[in-house]
């Protein structure tokens, strides 16, 4: 350990050494050009975090120059630098994850390459800022920035740049699922590479072509694209591209199951990079072999090359991988149900990610997460994992339909510019016609007619081709959401007692439960301590996923207040859960308002006792034939300025009384023969009153079917939930 700390001493010293003798050498220079080679040492030799105090000064000497410069050959040799300083900005705004001020440094740069008319440089430059934002999932900008750099490629006759701009314009549309324009700019690339006879542009293109392919499972062509690929690599003897075909490759054939196969060419990859002595590379493979070991079920092998792979990644400081593998070793964990693992491998994923700016693993690790906690018990755990998650497919969502948005504004102009030109192009050649012949004038015409709507014929294809696509892709989002929303229902189901247990201890009963959606904000809750039976009706803020998120949270504080605390009385109950919840939302750094309605009663079957005590929702109580209320106190659980203890109310029952607790979900539902009359509590009584003489089943099932004849057609408007019981 000692070695170790000299030696980083001895580096660090080494380090602020060269920094002071660069610094004295910078004061000490009398000649700007000796300064400007200073500052670009000092820029390469410090830490990315002060790159803007070397690199601010570089830029406004370089400015001096370039205004003071009277040769054009030195000018653009002071316009090259400042390009150059402006890299290191970027640098500094990449690591800050600056989103605007990397495109703003992206643009200067253009700009200056632009006045050195470096034409070159100019389309690397706009590229780059496509493939920026590429990147960061903004395809639209991509589209458009790559499209710019095409048209001056092509304006210069730049074969190489149209190449590659065609290339990223592929991979842009594949990134977008727009299959056909992907596929139209790879073909195009492919040709100008191949007159070119750029072997290795060209076989990096045949890569893409072979991922397009495996997209659709076409393992024939995508094997063809792939072999071609490796052989243009072998001709370049450039192992790196034919160690990633083999990635591609292994990766294909994992996606098809085909595990053996997987195996062979991975293997293949690992042992050219044990070669190559690459550990970033071998730590990768080392990965790839072990989620093939998950998933044929070979959990040791797994385990054991996945923890491999994160020393290598540990050994390169690399956060991303290293969070990943955590990721991969808490999934497999989960898989052999060692649970406690699982959660330590989680959590220092999800501590990692949230550095990253990749929302999609942060949702899959919050979802992860979720499932993990959910089977430790810890529903507060799993609770706030999935609210995570379900605010980040939110968020996702949210950018995706501004991106869509973006693509067809982006499209639609592109098309109408493709217009134009090709118009303006058709009358040039039309008024050439015309002059020399009107015969030939005439067919021209007829030809352009033909033209035109051969070319409508074919915009509606793609229109329709779009707009299948992006059916397909509101069928994903939608699907995802519903899976969602369905580990959501297993969440709440999972905390209701069952109707097994309801039966076991409260016999002669009935249970209404109409959630709005596929979860709910209300609940039913039953505990049994001594000889005591706790049972409640739950009525949370909100329906839905926010109000099964809110239930969660409640749930537990009622279990907490009983299991943990030992309260049996219903105020007392009340008291500390409402104590609990607002301890759980005052966390938050915003206002939360949510909370619960309730009707809680504590019975004690031996001596026919029932307390009870109410938050907004009331008791009915059915006595020798009389509906009696008893009022609940005017206060929610969870946030209210009050701040008041809840009222015990007790009660000695005699055989045959029945009650009543409720939500109000059913009292408030519209419906009638216009479907504009509420319910209200005072008809909800009288069909109660009605209904004295069935059995409690019966009774459910009677106000089961009343309450969908009497919405008909109308939306259920709130959950809807009724607890019957029979003394």
């Amino acid at each position: 350990l000692l070695f170790i700390l000299s030696l980083f001493h001895c580096y660090t010293f080494a380090q602020n050494s060269t920094m002071d003798s660069l610094n004295l050498a910078l004061k000490n220079a009398k000649q700007d050009t000796v300064k400007v080679k200073i500052y670009f040492a000092l820029c390469n030799q410090c830490d990315i975090e002060d790159n803007l105090k070397y690199a601010t000064p570089l830029i406004k000497l370089l400015d001096r120059l370039i205004a003071e410069s009277t040769n054009d050959k030195t000018k653009k040799q002071f316009l090259e630098q400042k390009a150059d300083a402006y890299e290191f900005v970027r640098y500094f705004y990449t690591d800050q994850k600056d989103t605007i001020n990397i495109v703003e440094t992206q643009k200067k740069r253009i700009a200056i390459y632009e006045e050195a008319n470096d034409k070159e440089a100019i389309i690397g430059s706009i590229r780059g800022l496509s493939n920026y934002y590429m990147t960061i999932g903004n395809y639209p900008e991509g589209i458009t920035y790559c499209q710019k750099a095409l048209s001056r490629a092509k304006a210069m006759n730049y074969k190489k740049g149209v190449a590659g701009c065609l290339y990223q314009i592929a991979e842009i549309y594949r990134s977008q699922g727009e299959n056909i324009q992907a596929l139209e700019n790879y073909q195009q690339s492919i040709t100008i590479y191949s007159e070119l006879k750029d072997t290795l542009e060209l076989a990096n293109v045949l890569v893409s072509v072979g991922l397009y392919y495996n997209e659709f499972h076409n393992v024939k062509k995508a094997i063809e694209s792939y072999n071609k690929s490796i052989s243009l690599y072998e001709i370049k003897k450039e192992k790196r591209g034919v160690r990633k075909v083999y990635e591609c490759i292994s990766g294909m054939y994992l996606e098809s199951k085909d595990f053996p196969k997987a195996m062979v060419y991975i293997k293949k990859c690992l042992s050219m990079s044990e070669e190559m002595k690459d550990n970033y590379w071998i730590g990768l493979s080392l990965k790839s072999i072990g989620n093939i070991y998950s998933q044929q079920g070979y959990f040791d092998k797994a385990v054991t090359n996945i923890i491999e792979a994160l020393k290598k990644f540990k050994n390169l400081n690399d956060e991303t991988q290293i969070g990943w593998s955590y990721y991969c070793l808490a999934d497999t964990y989960f898989k052999i149900k060692n649970y406690n693992k699982a959660k330590l491998y989680i959590d220092s994923a999800l501590v990692l990610e949230k550095h990253q700016t990749f929302l999609n693993n942060i949702k899959r690790g919050e979802l992860l997460a979720t499932k993990i906690d959910s089977a430790r018990g810890d529903n507060k755990g799993a609770f706030e994992h999935y609210k995570q998650y379900i605010f980040l497919s939110n968020k996702l969502r949210s950018e995706e339909v501004h991106q869509l948005a973006q693509k067809e504004k982006y499209q639609n102009e592109y098309e109408k510019q493709k217009a134009i030109d090709k118009a303006i192009s058709d009358n040039e050649i039309e008024k050439q016609k015309i002059v020399r012949n009107s015969s030939i004038g005439g067919f021209a015409l007829m030809i352009l007619l033909a033209g035109i709507s051969y070319r409508n014929f074919r915009r509606k294809k793609k229109d329709n081709l779009i707009i299948i696509n992006q059916k397909h892709q509101v069928e994903e989002k939608q699907k995802e959401i519903l899976d969602s929303i369905e580990y959501a229902l297993r969440i709440q189901t999972a905390i209701l007692p069952t109707q097994k247990i309801v039966k076991q201890y409260l016999e002669n009963s009935f249970i209404l439960y109409k959630p709005k959606d596929i979860v709910a904000g209300d609940f039913y809750w039953m505990e049994i301590v001594d000889d005591l039976i706790l049972f409640a009706a739950c009525d949370c803020t909100g329906h839905g996923v926010p109000g099964a998120m809110v239930s969660v949270v409640c749930y537990n504080a009622l279990n907490r207040a009983v299991k943990e605390f030992g309260l049996t009385q219903p105020a007392a109950i009340l008291d500390k859960t409402a104590q609990i919840v607002i301890e759980n939302f005052s966390k938050s750094e915003e206002d939360i308002k949510d909370g619960m309605d309730i009707s809680l009663c504590s019975y004690n079957p031996k001596t026919k006792t029932l307390q009870w005590a109410g938050a907004n929702n009331p008791l009915w109580l059915i006595q020798n034939g009389e509906l009696i209320e008893t009022k609940a106190d005017k206060q929610p659980i969870g946030m209210n300025d009050d701040g008041k203890t809840f009222t015990n109310h007790t009660f000695n029952l005699n055989k045959t009384d029945t009650i009543y607790l409720f939500t109000d979900g059913f009292a408030d539902q519209f419906g009638g023969d216009k479907g504009e009359k509420k319910l209200t509590k005072k008809r909800f009584k009288d069909l109660i009153l009605s209904l004295q003489y069935k059995t409690l089943p019966e009774q459910g099932n009677a106000m089961d079917k009343f309450i969908s004849e009497y919405r008909k057609d109308i939306e259920q408007i709130d959950d809807i939930l009724v607890i019957g019981v029979k003394i």
